[in-house]
């Protein structure tokens, strides 16, 4: 199993985490930290090491999912992680990544194939609804029942 530690700005990595086990279930081997106002770099950094090592224990690889590129979640996790190896970086987390990543953990071993099949998988879970004109008949059942 790989792995998974999610962190961003304010109650982000909490909240998306939260949306995630309620889809998936709970999840093993995951931890989440938020950078809080207030909190200084270097309680952020030692909570980034101190969750590192603390999975480092029991699984082989990591991913780590950020929500913004070049924010301070990401920058502090890596300049940690930069020479390690087995351990990646994903920024732009969305829900979609972490649902099927929940998954494709259990029984995927290399953190950069997962990381890159997430990628993807983020990236096709975005989209917008379109409808071909303003008369056209929307079934309203089909949104009736989410996920």
């Amino acid at each position: 199993m790989i792995g998974f530690i999610i962190t961003g700005h304010g109650s982000y990595a909490s909240g998306i985490y939260e949306a995630m086990e309620m889809i998936t279930g709970t999840q093993d081997k995951v931890k989440v930290i938020s950078f809080l106002p207030g909190m200084t770099a270097d309680t952020y950094k030692n909570e980034i090491v101190a969750s590192i090592n603390s999975l480092k224990k029991s699984v082989s690889e990591i991913v780590v999912f950020t929500d913004l590129l070049g924010g301070t979640p990401f920058k502090t996790v890596a300049e940690q992680v930069i020479k390690e190896n087995g351990i990646e970086v994903v920024s732009g987390t969305n829900l979609s990544m972490l649902i099927e990543g929940s998954i494709l953990r259990l029984k995927m071993i290399s953190s950069q194939e997962l990381a890159n099949q997430l990628l993807k998988t983020g990236k096709d879970g975005i989209d917008i609804l379109e409808l071909v004109s303003k008369n056209d008949e929307v079934d309203v059942e089909d949104f009736s029942v989410g996920i």
